[in-house]
């Protein structure tokens, strides 16, 4: 694939030195060019990712901590997110929409912890509208300090932009605040991230918000995770490693499904 890339890009470079390239070669070339580049960046991080460092009381450390390693790597994949195109975006929310509504029939979900899609996100505005007309009961986070605080909503126009720009739910009356009850409640809670891995670890936006309010309910087997994200952004995709195990920290939650669209 990168040999690929750098033969047109070299074609380019030598046409262009014949005639003016057209409009449609110069959007390749410069696309062109940001993949070979981040590619390149991607590959050295990977390997300073591998570099230990003895200290002189002999103990090994990486030289790249892992929240460096978090942040090098999401980088990377935000890189990958921003040049998918608004079709393939669409059939990735229907696709998704299907794939939860399988998880929701097979562990009986009756209350869904949903989440409002932004611009370079997988759509899930159309999860909303299946599991609604099922009857399923929705709810949405609102952002407040350095918690989560999720609503129930019972339609997308209850949605305002709030905290970052994501949508959140207007009314936020105390009753419609999201509560668990074990003997009662099957939940579904669809995690949004950028990547993630065979073993269900993730890559998320680094405030660290969801793993907050995930390790809640990590004991709790009637509380079941989803997380979603394109197949781009798989890990073994992002790293070109198969088996390739996202930087985790000790209190990072593991996702108990994923979605790949």
């Amino acid at each position: 694939m990168q040999e690929d890339r750098i033969k047109r890009i070299n074609e380019l470079y030598h046409l262009s030195k014949q005639r003016q390239l057209t409009e449609e070669e110069l959007k390749e070339q410069g696309i062109l060019r940001a993949e070979y580049l981040s590619a390149i960046r991607s590959s050295v991080k990977g390997q300073l990712g591998q570099v230990r460092i003895v200290e002189k009381d002999g103990s090994v450390n990486p030289l790249l901590s892992i929240r460096e390693k978090k942040e090098n790597y999401r980088k990377t994949c935000l890189s990958i997110r921003s040049g998918i195109g608004e079709e393939r975006k669409k059939d990735a929310g229907a696709f998704l929409k299907g794939e939860v509504l399988k998880i929701v029939k097979i562990l009986k979900v009756n209350k869904v912890l949903l989440y409002a899609s932004k611009a370079d996100e997988v759509p899930t505005d159309e999860i909303f509208e299946t599991l609604n007309r099922s009857g399923i009961e929705i709810y949405y986070p609102v952002t407040k300090e350095d918690e989560l605080i999720f609503y129930k909503t019972d339609s997308l126009s209850e949605l305002i932009p709030g905290t970052f720009g994501v949508r959140e739910p207007d009314n936020r009356e105390e009753s419609r605040i999201f509560r668990y009850h074990p003997k009662d409640d099957s939940v579904l809670i669809i995690v949004p991230g950028l990547s993630f891995d065979d073993a269900g670890n993730r890559i998320g936006y680094g405030k660290g918000y969801y793993d907050r309010f995930l390790s809640e309910y990590v004991s709790d087997s009637t509380v079941k995770t989803a997380g979603i994200c394109y197949v781009e952004c798989k890990s073994r995709n992002v790293s070109g490693k198969a088996g390739f195990e996202i930087p985790y920290e000790k209190n990072d939650v593991r996702m108990d499904f994923v979605i790949y669209v």
